[in-house]
């Protein structure tokens, strides 16, 4: 059913205009402590759905495991970060991009788009799983340092730190601890629990947009493009910085697709729950809408760059390549 396929962006839009329209319920929500629970959701559900048993395959592979942490949690903020604080764009756009360019790899996409590319799925499914818990504990120093470059925001590294590790970290544990006990049942019902996962997710840009519909509505359409364009370069630097660097370290054809595909992603969930847990006295909440519409066209941007770059990848030989 398309509708479920394309859940996620189609999802994303329509809460996008929802709370434009109608933003009362969004904000009523809001005052609740209904982000939080989102997000809690979010992580339990991706711990429960985490087959993390193939991870041992990939060891092996650990040179290209190196480069796509340090890519991921380190290389990519720092070039992203320093293109999106020099795009045409209001304060609160390029914010927004520097929050989206300091986050870890994707949870599901991007294993979902090696696999469709005939990459290494198990080295996907390790980068997904190191960076997300690494992210919790780099996540907060990188971002306090990209955002005390934009010159007006400071914020509490520390204070970000256990917030993320309640948030994130211990949902995602408690989802494999459930795992453990209820593995089959969890495979045999993914689909289902991953439209609750997408749900949870869906709701928090709601409740922000509705907060922020009257600012919303006065961004400039050109504003609009300039930042979607925006987000496609820096998502294409990223493809071309990572793809360089895995020709010249001369990983095989899967490897690279892996490390490229998830070297070059960032993930919306966390972007998300970052910015719903920077104080409103940094950040108050009519501008977290704004903050937020980078992060969600730089990860819809991405993921249809890289759906179309997978299916091209899909019809490569590996053996025809001279990096095997």
């Amino acid at each position: 059913m398309f509708l479920r396929r394309q859940m996620l962006p189609v999802g994303l839009l329509t809460v996008a205009i929802i709370g434009l329209i109608w933003p009362a319920p969004g904000r009523a929500m809001a005052l609740l402590p209904t982000q939080y629970v989102a997000v809690s959701i979010i992580f339990l559900c991706s711990g429960l759905l985490l087959r993390t048993q193939e991870i041992r395959h990939a060891v092996s592979a650990w040179p290209a495991t190196l480069w796509g942490m340090t890519s991921i949690l380190f290389v990519t903020p720092a070039v992203g970060v320093a293109v999106a604080l020099h795009a045409p764009l209001e304060d609160s756009f390029r914010l927004g991009l520097a929050i989206f360019c300091c986050m870890p790899t994707t949870l599901s996409s991007g294993i979902a788009l090696t696999s469709q590319a005939k990459g290494n799925t198990a080295l996907a499914l390790l980068l997904t799983v190191s960076t997300n818990l690494l992210g919790v504990f780099t996540i907060p120093f990188v971002l306090a340092l990209a955002l005390g470059a934009v010159g007006s925001i400071t914020l509490s590294a520390e204070s970000l730190l256990v917030k993320l590790c309640l948030t994130i970290l211990l949902p995602l544990i408690a989802g494999r601890l459930l795992r453990l006990r209820l593995g089959d049942w969890a495979d045999a019902r993914r689909s289902n629990i991953t439209v609750v996962s997408n749900l949870a997710l869906i709701s928090v840009p709601w409740m922000k947009f509705s907060q922020s519909s009257d600012r919303l509505a006065a961004v400039a359409p050109d504003q609009l493009l300039i930042l979607i364009g925006a987000g496609l370069v820096i998502h294409l630097l990223y493809l071309a910085l990572n793809g360089g660097a895995t020709r010249l370290f001369g990983f095989s054809v899967p490897v690279r697709k892996a490390v490229v595909m998830m070297a070059s992603q960032k993930t919306l969930p966390v972007a998300l729950t970052v910015l719903a847990l920077i104080p409103d006295e940094v950040l108050s909440a009519q501008s977290k809408g704004l903050v937020a519409i980078p992060c969600i066209t730089s990860h819809l941007g991405q993921i249809f760059v890289d759906a179309f770059l997978a299916t091209r990848w899909s019809t490569i030989d590996h053996e025809s390549d001279g990096g095997t």
